[in-house]
């Protein structure tokens, strides 16, 4: 007879802790952990490009702070709740006034994940959700495969756009554009 065993549930606090015991690289979604697998090149490589892309804008334009991936953004307490995007930028008017030594406790304006291989529809909905339900402005989810970027905002509108149309920060990142294939070239 198989015994069931009860879920772990953390809280952020211990999910702190437990992040600098551990080589592994996690997110906290609902109290329970979930681990991340390595990225691949491709991953790595259009992640880095959205970085160049964008930072360099919003640092031209003292927009305010861009995030690396890996960056820990607290979305909730309770549930608690922890994700960490490959991409993130907030404004400075949303910013915190110093960093802290700990998991940002503010939320980004805008967020980008990078599809990986081994990711589901459902996994990439979920985040998407998440980031929008907790006050992210926009959403890009970059899919290499398709070499498409959808921008997801809030009220589960989204648009996709392909490798010849120009991506635009609307009205969160005011005045950046791009070509999609600059993010895969």
């Amino acid at each position: 007879m198989a015994v069931a065993t009860e879920k772990r549930i953390y809280t952020v606090d211990e999910f702190w802790q437990l992040c600098y015991q551990t080589d592994k690289r996690l997110e906290l979604v609902r109290g329970e952990l979930r681990e991340l697998a390595p990225a691949n090149d491709e991953h790595g490589y259009i992640t880095m490009q959205i970085a160049v892309v964008v930072a360099q804008f919003v640092k031209q334009h003292q927009l305010g702070y861009t995030f690396a991936a890996e960056t820990g953004f607290v979305l909730s307490e309770e549930p608690a709740t922890v994700r960490a995007p490959d991409f993130a930028y907030v404004s400075r008017e949303r910013a915190p006034e110093r960093w802290s030594r700990y998991f940002a406790r503010f939320v980004p304006d805008l967020v980008a994940e990078v599809v990986s291989p081994t990711d589901t529809y459902g996994e990439v909905a979920q985040e998407v959700q998440d980031w929008l339900d907790f006050g992210v402005r926009m959403v890009w989810v970059v899919d290499p495969a398709t070499r498409t970027v959808a921008v997801h905002r809030g009220g589960g509108t989204f648009r996709i756009y392909g490798e010849e149309d120009t991506l635009s920060g609307e009205d969160v990142l005011p005045g950046f554009v791009c070509k999609v294939s600059e993010i895969f070239s």
